[in-house]
């Protein structure tokens, strides 16, 4: 059974170690495009609110018709465009599913090493649990 346990030790090495690496790769790619979406997301959130800039400037102007005693004008309500909206409706969803897709792989990462963990029972015992994880991944 030794001989067997080792063999099958040895094939799960090899097997999950090209699953390893792609999944890195893919964590590379999915933490980089996520740095990438969050920085879009930053700058085009800002079309969401009304310019901060707007606002102080008519409350300049409402002070100083306030001390001439001119009337004093409500601030126009800001409704953002539907193109914006839409804008960033995207970038969120691309930015949850990027972080999605990285949760996903993180899960498989800890996954793959549960399957490779050494067992501490006699070798019929491990091997016959080595073959239960291994039916259940190829499903």
């Amino acid at each position: 059974w030794k001989e067997v346990y080792k063999k099958a030790v040895q094939f799960d090495k090899e097997f999950c170690g090209g699953w390893n690496s792609e999944i890195d790769s893919l964590l590379t790619f999915a933490g980089l495009f996520s740095a990438v979406v969050t920085t879009f997301t930053v700058e085009l959130y800002k079309l969401l609110r009304p310019d901060s800039q707007d606002i102080t400037n008519h409350i300049l102007l409402n002070m100083s018709a306030q001390f001439a005693g001119g009337n004093i004008t409500e601030l126009p309500s800001f409704t953002p465009s539907s193109s914006s909206l839409r804008i960033n409706m995207l970038w969120f969803l691309s930015l949850t599913f990027s972080l999605m897709a990285g949760l996903v792989g993180i899960m498989c990462k800890q996954w793959l090493r549960h399957y490779q963990e050494d067992i501490s029972r006699p070798s019929k015992e491990a091997l016959a649990m080595r073959q239960f994880r291994y039916d259940a991944f190829l499903r």
